[in-house]
Formats: C-alpha cells, sequence, structure tokens
C-alpha cells in the first residue's frame, strides 16, 4: 500500500461514516403510521349551491382553527386514518326585505377511512382512500327567529332551522402519490372527490412534509376545488 492511499483510508471512512447514516434514511420506507395536529384554514363555498339556501346564503369564508389527525397501518399495505377539524365562519346572508345580515359559526369536520399504498418505485408510493365524512355547521347566532321576521315570512325561518340543524354526512374518495424525494423531504399530492348531502366537490391536493429527523416533521398541506379549499400547518411524530 503507497504512502497516498494510506492517507486517503481515513479520510473515505469518515466520508462513509458520514453517509451511511443519511442513506439509511433517504431509503426508510413512508410511515403509515403517525399523529399530527396544525392550524387550519378553510374556505367552504358549498352551501351555496344549496336548494333550501341558495337564497339567504351569498358565500362562507371560514376563519382559521385547528385539525387533528392520526393514521395508522395495520398490513404491509394497508392503513386506517382518522380527522377532525374545527374552524371559525363568517358569512352574510339577505333576508326577503333585501337586508344583508351578517353571522358566525363553527364548521366541524369527521373523517374515518381506510387506505392502501403500492411501491411505484423505490421511493414512491400510489395510495388509494376512502372515507366517511361529517361535516355539521355548529350552532348559529342569527338574533332573530320567525316572530322577529316582519311580514310574518317564515322562510327565513325555516332556512335559520335547517343551518342550525345541519348535519352534512358523505364520503371521499383520494387518489395520489407519496414520494421521499430527498433524506429531510417527503412530497405528495393527488385528486380528491367528496360527496356530501350539500353537494360534490373534485379538488387537488398536495403536501411537503419537511422532516427533522426520521420521526419529527413540520407538514405543510393544502387542497384546491370549486367549493372547498384548505391550508394547514402542523406538526407530525411518525412510528
Amino acid at each position: 500500500m503507497t504512502k497516498s492511499n494510506a492517507k486517503k483510508l481515513p479520510l473515505q471512512a469518515a466520508i462513509a461514516a458520514l453517509l451511511i447514516p443519511a442513506a439509511s434514511f433517504a431509503h426508510e420506507d413512508l410511515s403509515y403510521s403517525y399523529v399530527q395536529g396544525g392550524y387550519l384554514v378553510q374556505d367552504v363555498d358549498i352551501y351555496q349551491d344549496s336548494d333550501n339556501l341558495s337564497e339567504f346564503i351569498e358565500e362562507v369564508d371560514d376563519g382559521g382553527g385547528y385539525k387533528l389527525e392520526a393514521s395508522i397501518a395495520f398490513t404491509d399495505s394497508m392503513f386506517g386514518f382518522t380527522s377532525y377539524s374545527d374552524t371559525e365562519a363568517d358569512f352574510a346572508f339577505v333576508d326577503n326585505n333585501g337586508s344583508v345580515r351578517p353571522s358566525q359559526t363553527n364548521v366541524k369536520t369527521l373523517k374515518l377511512g381506510v387506505g392502501f399504498h403500492a411501491p411505484l418505485t423505490q421511493r414512491m408510493d400510489f395510495v388509494g382512500s376512502a372515507a366517511y365524512v361529517d361535516m355539521d355547521l355548529d350552532e348559529f347566532s342569527f338574533g332573530q327567529n320567525d316572530n322577529d321576521v316582519i311580514g310574518g315570512d317564515d322562510s327565513i325561518g325555516d332556512a335559520y332551522d335547517d343551518l342550525n340543524e345541519d348535519s352534512s354526512d358523505g364520503y371521499a374518495i383520494d387518489a395520489g402519490v407519496r414520494a421521499q424525494v430527498a433524506t429531510w423531504l417527503e412530497l405528495g399530492g393527488g385528486l380528491r372527490y367528496t360527496d356530501v348531502d350539500a353537494g360534490d366537490d373534485v379538488s387537488a391536493f398536495g403536501n411537503a412534509l419537511f422532516e427533522i429527523d426520521p420521526n419529527m416533521g413540520i407538514n405543510l398541506a393544502a387542497t384546491a376545488g370549486d367549493n372547498l379549499s384548505t391550508y394547514e400547518l402542523g406538526f407530525r411524530y411518525s412510528f
């Protein structure tokens, strides 16, 4: 062995010691078992198309709130998941006198579902899922009832009751991909079809998970659809 090669060996060993953990991190399987919580902003326009409410609701512009979710892998290719979110909603409706009346409530959404994944490449999975969706509007504070409506028109009071007792159930179907594109970055995206009592929607979704280590990461996510758009910043712990 020459003196030159002898000098190179310690350097090569040091580089290998640094690269081995990074390579292991990069090739680690995508985790389908995790818990996550974060801040959520959503804009819901789905109630504009409701036959019962279209006279009264011009738009629903949601403010911020929170979202909690969890996923658990129960086979090598199947997983179950759930999420719950609660965000504020500000909107205005027009009464029969032409007056615009503001109101505020919360939009609460629960999802329960199952999914499967299949490898497309060493670092990319196809992911499909189906979920039950329950989207509810919380108590409203219109400050009026049937007896308060000038002219005795019951339609506004009826609309109030419909909104106050709203329970919009349905389902959502996702198809997309997840990919480990770097040791510290996972990207995902796809399409979602949502069908609840108040209407249906096709949206695109995507996320970027910035991994602090193999277990913890900061997740940025968004969905964009005609009736529902969301923006999310959360912390994920994978196990």
